[in-house]
C-alpha cells in the first residue's frame, strides 16, 4: 500500500504567501489565511502527485510565538489530517530546530516504512541532507515551491524526485491581504515586477554574531568543514533577521566563511 505525508516549512510558506499577496517582504500579520481552503488545496495538490495512495498527515513545522503557540497554530490544529511541529526559540527570541525536527521525521517515516513518499512544500537549502537520507531509504520525495524562483535553494531543487511549483493564483485562493495591513497603491503594485532582495552585509553580520559568543564558542569554530549547529543557526538567524528574507546559499557561504576567517584572526594584544 502506497502512503504519502506532507511537510510544510512554515516559516517558508509564509515569507513566499506574504510576497504573492503584498509584491514585498512583510509581516504575518498583513496577509490573511483561509485555512480550510489552504488545507483542501494542500491535500489535493498532493493527491494529484501522487495517485493511488493514500494520505498519513501533514506535519506543520513552526518556531513558536512569543508566549507558545499563536492564533495561527491553534488554526492549523484545529485542521483535520494536520499535526503542528513547533521547534523552539534561543535566548533572543530566533527560531531554531524546525529544519531538524522537519529532517528527523522524514527520516523516521522512511526508517519505520509509513510512507512511500513525501511532499516537501519549502526551498531552504538545509534539509538537503534530509531528502537524500530518505532518498537512500526507498522514498521518493517531491518538492512544491512558491513565490519568486530565486527564494528556493538550487540544491534542493536539484535533489527533489519532482519539482513543482505552486502557481500565485492557488496561493491567491487561501492567502489574502488583511485589512489595512498595506497601501492600496501596494497592494495593487504588477505582479510582473517583484522587488529587489536587499543586499546583505555579510561581514556586519557575522562580526555582531561572533563578538556575541563566549570565548569557548570562539574557539570551537574550526578554520573548514562545518560550523557547530548552535554558531550556525544563531549565524543565519541574525543574517535573516537583518535582511528580513531568506537567505540566498552564496549569503549563508560568505557569513560562514567570514566568521571562520574571525574565529582564525588573533586577538589584538
Amino acid at each position: 500500500m502506497r502512503r504519502f505525508a506532507v511537510f510544510v516549512d512554515a516559516g517558508y510558506f509564509w515569507v513566499q504567501s506574504t510576497y504573492i499577496v503584498h509584491r514585498q517582504r512583510t509581516g504575518r500579520e498583513s496577509v490573511t489565511i483561509d485555512y480550510p481552503q489552504l488545507r483542501a488545496e494542500l491535500i489535493n495538490e498532493a493527491q494529484a502527485q501522487f495517485t493511488n495512495a493514500d494520505l498519513l498527515r501533514v506535519y506543520w513545522y513552526d518556531g513558536p510565538g512569543t508566549y507558545g503557540k499563536t492564533l495561527s497554530h491553534q488554526a492549523i490544529e484545529a485542521l483535520d489530517d494536520f499535526k503542528l511541529r513547533l521547534g523552539t526559540r534561543n535566548g533572543v527570541g530566533d527560531q531554531k530546530a524546525v529544519d531538524g525536527l522537519i529532517i528527523a521525521d522524514l527520516i523516521s517515516l522512511a526508517q519505520n516504512k509509513s510512507v512511500t513518499d513525501a511532499l516537501l512544500l519549502s526551498g531552504d537549502a538545509d534539509l538537503t541532507p534530509g531528502v537524500l537520507a530518505a532518498q537512500s531509504m526507498g522514498i521518493r520525495v517531491h518538492l512544491l515551491t512558491m513565490g519568486p524562483a530565486e527564494a528556493t535553494s538550487p540544491f534542493l531543487r536539484a535533489e527533489a524526485d519532482c519539482k513543482t511549483h505552486w502557481e500565485d493564483a492557488a496561493v491567491q485562493r487561501f492567502a489574502s491581504a488583511a485589512n489595512g495591513s498595506v497601501p492600496q497603491s501596494t497592494a495593487a503594485a504588477p505582479l510582473s515586477n517583484p522587488a529587489p532582495a536587499l543586499e546583505l552585509d555579510c561581514a556586519h553580520v557575522a562580526q555582531s554574531t561572533f563578538a556575541a559568543l563566549s570565548d569557548e564558542e570562539k574557539r570551537s569554530i574550526p578554520a573548514k568543514g562545518q560550523l557547530p549547529p548552535g554558531i550556525d543557526g544563531r549565524l543565519l538567524s541574525t543574517g535573516r533577521a537583518v535582511a528580513k528574507r531568506s537567505l540566498a546559499d552564496a549569503e549563508k557561504r560568505q557569513l560562514r566563511a567570514v566568521l571562520r576567517q574571525l574565529a582564525q584572526t588573533p586577538a589584538p594584544g
